[in-house]
């Protein structure tokens, strides 16, 4: 219990949510629109965020001094 309260896996939960947001922004678009409309840009910025920002949080949340 006390991992999965740790801030290393709360930053990966933080960081996760903008991944499975672009995921689904990507994959949901390519379903319900029939290829119109369709904005991969948006969903690889969305991807490429999260990741950013769990390595940002990571930073954050533990310390530099701890990675």
């Amino acid at each position: 219990m006390q991992r999965l309260l740790s801030k290393g896996f709360a930053a990966f939960i933080i960081g996760g949510i903008f991944i499975v947001t672009g995921l689904i922004y990507f994959f949901g678009s390519q379903i319900w629109s029939n290829g119109q409309g369709f904005d991969p840009a948006g969903a690889t910025m969305l991807v490429v965020t999260g990741i950013a920002m769990t390595f940002a949080f990571l930073l954050v949340l533990r310390g530099s001094r701890e990675l």
